[in-house]
């Protein structure tokens, strides 16, 4: 039996791949709307304003540490924020989610994106960063995050949400040159960005590509993986480690490798042990169906149990962090989260 490690030390363990004495467990969307706090901050705030503030941010991101028994805090920020960087006039709206005011549908438009200063213009973020760093003392560890370049894309072509994003699929086939030049620009923002919350004391961070598996192999092979590379090639020239999370990426699993990553975020409905017979190296989170969390406290206790086993059983539960396969969703009831967060606490 291996001696208890403290929260930042067994996720640095699991990054790292030693040995661990449990897996350590974060969440995505850990802070969020179903949290009471969260609300009360929201009453006063817009969600530009929260994100641009480090009191605030840091206040959402220490709630559900302080309730769960979870390892790393994650810093509150938006996707987003990089095509609000580059100019585009992103807002939010009332319930109806993020619009753009300027699409991206032809070559001019792409030449109207202001990329020089848009990392400067996103200090709030490595800002956040290192105040939530300060205020968890060493004690947790911490995690910074980026959209994707074809996730950043399609909301860019689309000028808002879609179920399908039409526009950004139209685009690769119609006008390859210029996906690829605006998936290149966005990797290359993004890749400065997230060094930038690194400098500020980001143990790892995340890629989250909601929107890659709308795509087939054969597209995510040549768009998105080049452009995840020129993100991952000078993150590692740092010592950086880099996460992605790809929402219904199963089918893309075999093409995943290629892009250099050091680890993936499993969305539910990938098969946990087929990933890590295929990836025996690289760090695995997830996969817990968020619905399950909607589901009461048993069945989150059993399914919780019986993923811990099948870490267990492949390379002694090494390089394994407990996740979701999504994000929280906003119905969820605390207790439920928390029930989720002891059950892996008393694998230790």
């Amino acid at each position: 039996m291996m001696h208890h490690m403290d929260s930042r030390e067994r996720f640095l363990a699991a990054l790292s791949g030693s040995t661990v004495d449990r897996p350590p467990v974060w969440l995505m969307r850990q802070a969020g709307r179903y949290l009471p706090d969260y609300r009360e901050v929201r009453k006063g705030a817009g969600f530009w304003e929260l994100c641009h503030s480090p009191e605030l941010t840091t206040r959402v991101a220490l709630e559900p540490l302080a309730r769960f028994k979870l390892d790393a805090a994650i810093v509150f920020s938006d996707i987003l924020v990089v095509p609000e960087a580059l100019g585009l006039g992103v807002t939010f709206g009332a319930g109806e989610g993020p619009q753009l005011a300027r699409r991206l549908e032809g070559p001019a438009d792409l030449s109207a994106w202001k990329v020089e200063g848009a990392v400067d213009r996103l200090k709030f973020v490595s800002d956040a960063v290192k105040h939530l760093k300060t205020a968890l003392a060493g004690r947790y560890g911490l995690l910074g995050f980026a959209g994707a370049p074809f996730t950043l894309l399609a909301y860019c072509t689309e000028g808002g949400g879609s179920d399908d994003f039409l526009k950004a699929r139209v685009m690769l086939h119609q006008q390859p040159a210029l996906a690829e030049k605006a998936l290149g620009i966005l990797a290359d923002v993004t890749a400065q960005y997230l060094e930038a919350q690194c400098e500020a004391g980001a143990d790892t961070v995340q890629l989250f590509d909601t929107w890659g598996g709308l795509l087939d192999r054969e597209d995510y092979l040549r768009f998105c993986v080049p452009a995840i590379r020129r993100i991952t090639e000078p993150l590692h020239a740092k010592g950086r480690k880099v996460m992605l999370f790809v929402r219904g990426g199963q089918h893309l699993l075999p093409v995943l490798g290629e892009a250099d990553v050091d680890g993936f975020s499993l969305d539910w409905r990938a098969d946990w042990r087929e990933a890590r017979t295929r990836y025996p190296k690289h760090v695995l989170q997830g996969n817990l169906d968020p619905a399950l969390l909607l589901a009461g406290v048993a069945p989150v206790r059993a399914a919780t149990s019986a993923l811990l086993r099948v870490m267990r059983e492949a390379d002694n539960g090494k390089r394994c962090i407990v996740n979701l396969g999504h994000g929280i969703h906003k119905d969820t009831n605390p207790e439920t989260v928390a029930a989720l967060c002891d059950e892996v606490a008393s694998h230790g």
